[in-house]
């Protein structure tokens, strides 16, 4: 345990956790603050992606502690957690999916495992623009994905990495 738990009344409480590979991810309690009542439209979030070094390890551990069951995708993998339903009903993905596994690829300099949060946004270079004229930087350029969004990965002034697709 990295944090916690610790009240943030009287919205809930929260603790910060690392997973076996040291990717730290942060669990809520709600109370008052049930959680995000808004995503997959533009200026929210959309999904999360744990990257590893490990999946093996962290199919585990998150099939013990969350009862996350893993679906093979594409190129990554698909956590499913049965009987949720979220999402949209048109989406390309089933709505029990509530977060994907990528394997890191070999990288020089070598990507630490983590989760990263990806947010929508109507236009992803105005975005990663918009960004760096805000005193963050640019990660990864805006760049056209596989499966239709373009997408880049913008950092913020205090170099926290996140994701942004349109």
């Amino acid at each position: 345990m990295l944090l916690g738990p610790v009240d943030a009344l009287p919205a809930g409480r929260l603790a910060v956790l690392a997973d076996p590979a040291d990717a730290a991810l942060c669990v809520w309690e709600p109370h008052a603050r049930r959680g995000a009542q808004l995503v997959n439209e533009p200026r929210t979030w959309t999904m999360s992606s744990l990257h590893t070094n490990d999946p093996d390890r962290a199919r585990a551990f998150y099939g013990a502690v969350f009862g996350w069951e893993p679906t093979p995708g594409t190129h990554l993998l698909l956590w499913r957690l049965p009987g949720y339903v979220g999402g949209e009903p048109h989406q390309p993905f089933p709505r029990d999916i509530v977060a994907v596994m990528a394997p890191n690829a070999a990288a020089a300099p070598p990507v630490p495992p983590h989760w990263n949060v990806n947010l929508r946004v109507d236009d992803t270079d105005a975005t990663a623009d918009l960004a760096t004229r805000l005193g963050g930087k640019v990660i990864l350029p805006p760049q056209d994905t596989a499966v239709g969004l373009r997408s880049a990965a913008p950092a913020d002034p205090q170099g926290a990495v996140f994701s942004i697709s349109s």
